[in-house]
């Protein structure tokens, strides 16, 4: 395994799924969970989404790591958000977002923080 997955925040590329490759057309707003793959494409169906993210008290300790697409075919905005509500990000038509949360130090959690928003061309 290349060393890259052993970095902090790459954990659910190793415990969970990288990226499942299908598109999840959204019916409503989405909770990402823990187990989820790190890379996730979403359609928001219609519909401006808010895309939550886990509690920082249910992220592993050595971090988790998102980028979340949004694979609309129309105007419609991912906003993604951390368990309290707050925006970190908005991810409009062919845009992505990566955030990142660095886990637990000494019992501290740490907070969800924005990367980047990234143009993106889906085909």
């Amino acid at each position: 395994m290349s060393s890259v997955f052993n970095l902090p925040g790459w954990a659910n590329a190793i415990a969970g799924d990288f990226f499942s490759g299908a598109i999840e057309t959204l019916a409503g707003d989405k909770v990402i969970s823990d187990a989820d793959a790190m890379i996730l494409k979403m359609d928001p169906g219609g519909s401006a989404r808010d895309v939550t993210l886990p509690a920082e008290a249910e992220v592993s300790p050595a971090g988790r790591m998102y980028w979340i697409i949004n694979a609309a075919d129309a105007a419609e905005n991912l906003v993604i958000k951390d368990d309290g509500g707050a925006t970190i990000a908005t991810a409009n038509q062919n845009e992505s977002a990566l955030v990142y949360n660095a886990g637990q130090s000494g019992g501290t959690e740490s907070s969800w923080v924005l990367v980047a928003v990234v143009a993106i061309a889906l085909s």
